[in-house]
């Protein structure tokens, strides 16, 4: 008992003592009373003496560890609180997985939970949200891809997702006749999901005061490493004769669905409506060689319903294969040079945006530029959330552990337009490629 519920108890019983005595009650009981209150005053004092007995005690798991922060950058979105609570949960994520069993009850106390995939000793987690939702967004800004395409979730691995090919029709109709209808006619663009798998190697050192940079280290890692391989495929995925085989991923990205228009055939590229052919022939594909008309005629082809266009092209093409030209012209076009250059270039109007996953040194055949509404002709299908597991046989020589990352994902260029060796049935979709000119 507190000293206040002590005192008031003592004030109880020498009252009541107080009231017997002054009447006709038992004088036994008045003794026995004083008795129980000196008693209680003895309490009271040795409880001042020491001090309070029992303060209540700090609630270390209602506590904000995550507050300290870490020593790294945090690249979890919210506030700062927010963002070091995320890395915080990541980070105790990824001790849990190491077997810590402290990491793991704080996890089962705010309602995380493990979904263990059986693939190994230590078992996985499904990321959670709002983990999940941080690290699509990270994808985002690490990558490409995600920030321009069309990204549909995919409830199956193979999903079937409709897309208007032909519209309605406008008529008119003479006096009391009817009206002609017409129909919208939808085609299903197929998306098929692809695993894709990444390690992270992690020393066993980490320990519980790094938590919130351990959570963020990882989630900056995968995220990262995922996008760019999201970008490669979607922009430089295997296209060349030399390499007629499948992507490793299994999808066809931009080059490679253009390339297979014309069956990998160097020498028929220029049938197809998506590709423009530049520079000039027997030169290696030099970047030099590229002329602001093979842009100009880019975006001469593009269709007006790719209302958004960008550009996209490595660092060093854009530099060495545009801005070169752009310097050489005259006084009338000083916008376009200044425009050209900084962290935010544009092209004939369009904003550049740089892939570097996209060839940064020239060679024949290859895929340099595209420029595309990626929204309107790109499907990236997202079949699920990232999955973590963990492994202590991989680096065991190391004395580390091996993080693998997981997720499962889609993409189909579903509109590059018509090849023909007919010029007047090729037909542009809504990206268009430049390629060099072969020997």
């Amino acid at each position: 008992m507190t000293i206040e519920a002590l005192q008031e108890k003592r004030a109880t019983l020498l009252a009541t003592a107080r009231e017997l005595a002054a009447g006709d009650g038992d004088m036994a009981r008045v003794k026995s009373l004083m008795a129980e209150s000196e008693e209680v005053g003895q309490r009271i004092e040795a409880i001042k003496s020491l001090g309070e007995l029992a303060p209540k005690p700090t609630n270390v798991a209602s506590s904000e560890p995550w507050s300290r922060g870490g020593v790294t950058k945090n690249v979890f979105s919210g506030t700062r609180d927010e963002a070091n609570r995320k890395a915080y949960t990541m980070g105790q994520i990824a001790l849990s997985l190491m077997g810590n069993a402290k990491a793991s009850n704080w996890l089962k106390e705010n309602g995380i939970k493990a979904q263990s995939e059986g693939t190994n000793n230590l078992g996985g987690f499904l990321v959670p949200d709002p983990l999940s939702s941080d690290l699509i967004y990270l994808r985002e800004q690490f990558g490409i891809a995600r920030r321009y395409c069309r990204v549909y979730p995919m409830t199956s691995d193979v999903q079937l997702v409709p897309n208007a090919t032909v519209s309605t029709q406008a008529y008119y109709p003479g006096e009391n006749t009817g009206i002609t209808t017409s129909d919208m006619t939808f085609a299903q663009v197929s998306l098929t999901a692809k695993k894709m798998a990444i390690l992270t190697q992690v020393s066993k050192e980490l320990n519980e005061d790094s938590v919130v940079d351990i959570g963020s280290m990882l989630a900056r890692d995968m995220a990262y490493v995922m996008a760019r391989e999201e970008d490669r495929v979607l922009f430089n995925s295997t296209y060349k004769t030399g390499s007629p085989a499948d992507d490793a991923s299994g999808l066809q990205g931009i080059p490679r669905t253009l390339t297979q228009q014309v069956s990998n055939t160097i020498a028929n590229y220029g049938n197809a409506g998506g590709i423009v052919l530049g520079g000039t022939t027997g030169n290696t594909g030099a970047f030099a060689n590229f002329t602001l008309a093979n842009l100009q005629t880019m975006v001469g082809r593009l269709p007006t319903y790719a209302d958004n266009p960008v550009w996209f092209m490595h660092k060093n093409f854009f530099f060495q294969g545009v801005a070169q030209n752009l310097i050489g012209l005259s006084g009338n076009a000083i916008s376009d040079i200044q425009n050209a250059y900084g962290p935010n270039p544009t092209l004939f109007g369009y904003p550049v945006v740089f892939v570097q996953v996209m060839d940064g040194t020239n060679a024949l055949s290859q895929c340099n530029a595209i420029l595309g509404d990626l929204g309107k002709g790109v499907l990236f299908g997202d079949r699920r959330g990232i999955t973590i597991e963990v492994s202590d046989q991989r680096y065991f020589v190391e004395d580390s552990l091996a993080f693998k990352a997981t997720e499962r994902y889609s993409i189909n260029c579903f509109d590059a337009g018509v090849a023909s060796a007919t010029v007047a049935d090729r037909r542009t979709g809504s990206f268009v490629a430049l390629f060099a000119q072969a020997t």
